[in-house]
């Protein structure tokens, strides 16, 4: 079983999640659009990635234009588990 820390967020009437990874994914194009799809299905929303130090983003553009102006420690934090 996989834990995450996930937020999951409702603005301006569109749904969508924002899970922490380690800066090595977000800086891998290819590991990051793996993972977006992956938890994209899972979660059944558009999905973000944020480097747990370095506060980069990876993912849907209008989503992270609109998260480059929220301090992370905003966000609804919380931890799923996959199996």
């Amino acid at each position: 079983m996989a834990k995450w820390n996930v937020a999951l967020v409702r603005e301006q009437g569109v749904n969508f999640a924002v899970a922490l990874v380690k800066d090595h994914v977000v800086q891998s194009r290819h590991q990051s659009e793996e993972l977006v799809s992956s938890l994209t299905m899972r979660l059944r929303q558009p999905v973000v990635l944020l480097g747990e130090d370095n506060n980069r983003y990876f993912g849907r553009s209008d989503i992270v234009r609109f998260l480059q102006n929220v301090h992370p420690s905003r966000l609804p934090w919380r931890e799923v588990t996959f199996n």
